[in-house]
């Protein structure tokens, strides 16, 4: 590659991305946004017609991504969130799955195929940070303390993204993998996963730490970017995106003493090759494209923002916030995200959406992006003028809600600090059972037929043999998480049903306890059924439903049949419920 292509690149993309920004700030538009149209002007006009300048741009591109990933993953900081995060999990773990369905069903009322349903999904599932934030705090339309909130869900937002892309990774090239393949590469991404979270959080921030006391600022900043391309290699070799793994060392970094200098150290590097990576988005994109995809583009905006704004509202409520305040943060979010672009970035280099689908995708970005600074400024006018018009009913019914809503907190403020701890704990084990059983289940989805096939193949047996123990080990791993959401259920409904009653000087009835044992052994074995017999309906795969049927009743009769003679020996009751008596009279 001749120098002079490099130093011209770096001339055109600069200049460029600068110009087309000034520009859009006269009418208060991200800086982002014109990193977009720069490459899109590229695309377009064909700025660069050697193909060395192409790769050029491909290293700068990939550069950007690890840059501006490592300083997101930056910006988590664990301890922060442990402390003040407790409405921003909330709105997380409420909007991110319903987000991930709604774009799943719309994706399947357009007639796109489950991949693709699942990939636009988790397009649609975040905000871009950098919008979001720019934009707030050029307006002004939210205090500090609210901006904070939005930065906290946002954050969030992004680990739920990484986390779904992680699980993505498999299924966008599984077409082009062999069954052993596939089966070895769910191994090695979970075992790196694994790995990241279980111990590199633990151990990497007290290795840098220790390091930093030997050297000084400069060259620990340059460290941490080398463990980030580090990081973002390891992740590459696994077979995940180098996003993910400069993502994750940039959350470790997180945790360190030295986090303040890095980001320092990091951020006109970041600046710069950010501005790299969108441009090479927008060289992906055509005026024919976004003249011909106009329709579809409009279509994912208006799924994107309908729905980011409605789950968004949901997860405040939930979290007992005043509507108003959360409708006015929820549009604040309505600014597809950066892991959008990196989603769908992957999903067509694996050919698994087209450039239709990719264009498309970045034209609702753009709308998204536009749109947010009218929105913001007139959320509040919005929201006032559609309280003031709303239906008699629809405002009573509002205010039956909003009563039984408070009625719950005044239930939940009744308890002791334990109990109250003990409500919070059993539902996030609800929440964490709920998505093992979704990853179990898409799990046993697509590798139920390599599974079988490598069996078939290595080991000796009739296949009904098989088939079969693959169901019985199905069922099991179903049945687990089914009896940890029944048992936490269980206690959720006992330390609620305790606050209420001590919130009304009542006290509990121990009799009540004693009458849930007589039949609560079986529920998970009921649940687990019933959800199998749904996914075998809903989700054929190529083995015939009334074969898939005969296997699951008959690993049915087995897993009852252990089931029943536990309950007969006594060993099969759950956890005995946690007398709270004390916690009530010290409380009292």
């Amino acid at each position: 590659m001749e120098e002079i292509v490099l130093i011209s690149c770096m001339a055109i993309l600069i200049v460029l991305a600068v110009i087309c920004s000034t520009l859009l700030s006269r009418v208060k538009m991200p800086p982002l946004i014109g990193f977009l149209v720069a490459g899109i002007l590229i695309a377009n006009f064909h700025i660069f017609t050697d193909e060395n300048a192409m790769d050029v741009v491909e290293v700068f591109s990939n550069l950007g991504l690890i840059m501006l990933m490592f300083a997101i993953g930056m910006e988590i900081d664990v301890r922060k969130l442990k402390d003040q995060g407790a409405l921003a999990i909330t709105v997380a773990a409420v909007q991110l799955p319903l987000m991930l369905l709604g774009g799943m069903i719309g994706g399947i009322i357009l007639g796109f195929n489950f991949i693709q349903c699942i990939t636009l999904g988790a397009i649609i599932s975040g905000s871009s940070t950098a919008v979001v934030m720019a934009v707030l705090k050029a307006q002004g339309t939210l205090d500090k303390e609210h901006i904070e909130m939005l930065v906290l869900i946002t954050i969030m937002e992004d680990i739920g993204q990484v986390i779904m892309l992680s699980m993505l990774t498999p299924l966008l090239s599984g077409g082009t993998m062999d069954s052993m393949e596939l089966v070895l590469l769910i191994g090695k991404i979970a075992v790196f996963m694994i790995l990241c979270f279980a111990v590199g959080l633990r151990v990497v921030p007290r290795i840098v730490d220790w390091i930093s006391k030997f050297i000084n600022d400069e060259l620990i900043s340059l460290m941490c970017v080398g463990l980030a391309f580090a990081m973002a290699f390891a992740a590459y070799i696994v077979g995940l995106s180098v996003a993910i793994g400069a993502f994750l060392m940039g959350v470790m970094i997180a945790s360190t003493v030295k986090k303040d200098v890095v980001e320092h150290f990091v951020d006109p590097l970041k600046s710069l090759f950010m501005a790299m990576f969108f441009i090479s988005v927008g060289m992906e994109v055509t005026f024919q494209g976004l003249i011909d995809n106009i329709l579809l583009i409009i279509i994912f905006y208006l799924l994107f923002a309908a729905l980011k704004s409605s789950t968004v509202f949901l997860g405040y409520w939930i979290g007992n916030e005043q509507p108003r305040n959360g409708f006015v943060s929820a549009v604040g979010l309505c600014a597809m995200g950066e892991f959008a672009f990196i989603i769908a970035k992957q999903a067509l280099d694996y050919h698994v959406v087209d450039q239709a689908f990719y264009s498309s995708v970045i034209g609702a970005a753009l709308i998204s992006m536009i749109m947010l600074p009218i929105l913001t400024r007139n959320s509040g006018k919005i929201w006032d003028g559609a309280e003031k018009r709303s239906p008699e009913k629809l405002r009573r019914f509002c205010v039956r809600i909003n009563e039984k809503r408070a009625d719950f907190y005044s239930s939940l403020n009744g308890m002791t600090s334990k109990a109250r701890d003990m409500f919070k704990t059993s539902l996030g084990r609800v929440y964490i059972a709920v998505v093992v059983i979704i990853v179990v289940e898409a799990l046993a989805y697509y590798g139920y037929e390599p599974a079988f096939h490598w069996l078939e193949a290595n080991v000796t047996g009739a296949p009904r043999y098989w088939d079969f123990i693959l169901m019985l080990v199905n069922f099991w791993l179903l049945f687990i998480p089914c009896k940890i959401i029944i048992e936490q259920l269980r206690l959720v409904a006992y330390t609620y049903d305790f606050g209420k009653r001590t919130s009304e000087g009542q006290s509990r009835d121990a009799k009540t306890v004693n009458r849930l044992r007589i039949y609560e052994a079986l529920n998970p074995l009921i649940a687990a059924i019933l959800l199998d017999m749904a996914i075998i309906v809903l989700f054929p795969t190529e083995t015939k439903t009334l074969y898939a049927v005969l296997n699951l009743v008959i690993a049915i009769v087995v897993v009852s049949v252990i089931r029943m003679r536990r309950i007969k020996k006594g060993k099969a009751h759950m956890a005995p419920l946690p007398d709270l008596t004390d916690a009530e009279e010290h409380h009292s």
